[in-house]
């Protein structure tokens, strides 16, 4: 018998069979194994789309009524060295420990420890795709830590260094290194942690404090149910789930591929298939929400993406997507308002800020529009989207207080260069510039050349009469 189970007896003459101390570990450990297997068979277990199929946690999702994925991620990894890593710690942790709980507490801290762990990341990190073993690892270990300080009367004199000082070190180090190591869930580990330190104050171990070296263990434990039946409920809808997923990727595929053709109707009518078998599948809604915005279905597309935002509020793209949507509809005001209070949960986010002084120049809120492409080109510089519509509202602004013809020009110019004059309605804005700084002669030649580059244009052939007849009436410049 090896030295994790040379103490572990039965008395001679007791009822209860040969109890093997660490059946559930390897129970666990043979699991996690085999699933690792059919990710890596269905296209990689680093991959997003088979981790989300599998049940990683995923915020939104979950929100979403995909409650199952509490559980599964502890029996999901990341990689080969992820899953050596975790199976090492459980093997190592759980030979300490079960064998004093027995399998049925063991199984049932395990289990609860991991679900606390995603819980807590999901919370903590709404936005990302997380899955691995070490929050119900860290719950052993906290009920390690809870148990040598209270049951030392239950630990093998040879083991209450690991169940003290050992494991003190093990948890400090562990989440000193998650603290700074940016690919570590650390929000899960202390999930777990926090889980099985509670579990270990209520749940006292199993192993009768008598004389050292014996066990007394019932055929069946019954505390074994409860973590049974949620891991056999969450596989089950995991199963179901991979199953509708690859539907659902097929369909939305060829949607796409549609979309890229130009034909919407089908793009749409496949993408609403995708729906019907997956309603809560944020990826349909999305497509679908640009599909219609493309058609100019607005309501529709609103309808999606507020479908999308009810279960991933800080979902950036779809926030804009959403406002762009509302602009639509002419609702502007509202869409200001979703803008502004994404701004503020994410004041440094470009992508916000571009959109929402597009809305405020349409709202003819120029001082706000000028002051978010400002803050925006100090955080993107190269951005020609935002150097290019400041510059057209600094010539164009319809309110003479704000017009900057000095502006205009230093930040059309710059639009130019980073587009490399390629692009019509850039060098349209460079030949306004121009003009609004009396150059008509260059604001001729400039437009004339977004007129060669969109000769079907009607708006740059008028822009460049109205050049032509400045330049003729000045007779220079």
């Amino acid at each position: 018998m090896n030295s994790a189970t040379s103490w572990i007896r039965l008395p001679q003459g007791s009822a209860g069979r040969r109890y093997y101390p660490v059946c559930a570990t390897y129970v666990i450990f043979a699991v996690n194994v085999l699933i690792f297997m059919l990710m890596t068979l269905a296209g990689g277990s680093t991959k997003d789309s088979v981790l989300l199929s599998f049940g990683a946690s995923y915020a939104p999702l979950f929100h979403a009524g995909q409650y199952w994925r509490l559980v599964m991620p502890m029996f999901l990894h990341l990689g080969l060295a992820h899953l050596a890593t975790n199976m090492a710690g459980l093997i190592l942790l759980g030979c300490f420990l079960e064998p004093l709980y027995g399998y049925g507490r063991f199984s049932f801290l395990y289990v609860l420890s991991g679900i606390a762990g995603s819980f807590l990341s999901m919370q903590m990190a709404p936005r990302v795709i997380a899955a691995g073993a070490s929050g119900a690892i860290f719950g052993i270990a906290g009920a390690m830590l809870v148990t040598g300080l209270l049951h030392p009367a239950a630990v093998p004199r040879r083991w209450k260094p690991v169940f003290g000082i050992g494991i003190t070190l093990v948890i400090v180090v562990n989440l000193a290194f998650g603290h700074f190591a940016k690919h570590i869930d650390n929000w899960a580990h202390l999930g777990g942690l926090m889980c099985g330190a509670v579990l270990a104050l209520v749940m006292p171990p199993a192993r009768l404090p008598g004389a050292e070296g014996l066990w007394t263990a019932r055929r069946f434990q019954v505390s074994l149910l409860l973590p049974v039946l949620l891991v056999v409920f969450s596989m089950g809808a995991a199963v179901n789930q991979y199953l509708k997923s690859g539907q659902v990727a097929s369909l939305l595929r060829a949607s796409v591929q549609l979309e890229r053709m130009h034909h919407t109707h089908r793009a749409l009518a496949l993408a609403l298939q995708a729906q019907s078998i997956e309603p809560d599948d944020l990826r349909v809604s999305e497509l679908l929400g640009a599909l219609y915005l493309d058609e100019r279905q607005y309501a529709q597309a609103v309808r999606q993406f507020r479908q999308v935002l009810r279960f991933d509020p800080g979902s950036t793209p779809d926030i804009m997507l959403l406002a762009s949507a509302l602009e639509g509809q002419g609702k502007l005001a509202e869409a200001r308002a979703i803008l502004e209070t994404a701004e503020r949960k994410s004041p440094q986010n470009p992508g916000i800020l571009e959109a929402l002084a597009e809305v405020c120049a349409e709202l003819k809120l120029y001082p706000e529009a000028i002051r978010d492409y400002t803050e925006l080109l100090k955080l993107k510089p190269d951005e020609w989207l935002a150097q290019n519509n400041l510059a057209w509202l600094y010539a164009t602004c319809d309110d003479p207080r704000y017009r900057n013809p000095g502006g205009a020009l230093r930040h059309a110019v710059l639009a130019v260069k980073l587009t490399q004059g390629k692009l019509p309605n850039v060098v349209d804005t460079l030949a306004a510039a121009l003009y609004i700084n009396r150059k008509y002669r260059l604001a001729v030649a400039a437009e004339g050349r977004a007129v060669q580059l969109d000769s079907r244009n009607p708006a740059f052939r008028a822009a460049l009469r109205r050049y032509e007849k400045a330049a003729g009436n000045t007779g220079g410049n």
